[in-house]
């Protein structure tokens, strides 16, 4: 159920209107989305919990007034004699620079975020070398966001 889980979390975050967001609303979203990922009406519950926690975080506001947002964007590009490919969960651009989000639903206690955010970031390092090089412009900030307890990491 993990996967699926995690999957629906992105999944709305990728859908819900930026905007005009409210709990009830990602909620409806979450549940009516559930079933399409193998998944009882309470994961759907708890995953508009995880995806209207993570909408609150300042992170997300910065999202919401950016001069551009780009969700789960596909990402392709070679490094040295390697492809390679990913999806990365939110890029918003602020001051010039992007700014990289990577969501992740694992549930941990907040003592743990800087130790899991760390095993996250050589991902992000390389997906912002591949997108600085894609555009041209620098990635000025690389963030893990833990939906289950709402917070952020920069790494």
């Amino acid at each position: 159920m993990g996967r699926h889980f995690g999957s629906l979390v992105h999944r709305v975050l990728e859908w819900v209107p930026l905007d005009d967001a409210t709990a009830e609303g990602v909620g409806a979203i979450a549940r009516a989305l559930a079933p399409s990922f193998g998944l009882e009406a309470e994961a759907g519950r708890r995953a508009g919990e995880a995806a209207w926690t993570a909408l609150r975080l300042p992170v997300m506001e910065r999202a919401r007034v950016a001069r551009r947002i780009w969700r789960e964007l596909p990402l392709l590009f070679p490094d040295g004699s390697d492809l390679i490919e990913g999806v990365i969960d939110l890029v918003f651009e602020e001051d010039g620079g992007l700014v990289i989000v990577d969501y992740k639903t694992d549930r941990i206690v907040p003592e743990q975020a800087v130790a899991q955010a760390a095993h996250h970031a050589p991902q992000l390092q390389l997906y912002g070398r591949g997108l600085a090089q894609a555009w041209g412009r620098p990635v000025v900030e690389r963030l893990v966001l833990f939906t289950s307890i709402g917070q952020s990491v920069r790494v």
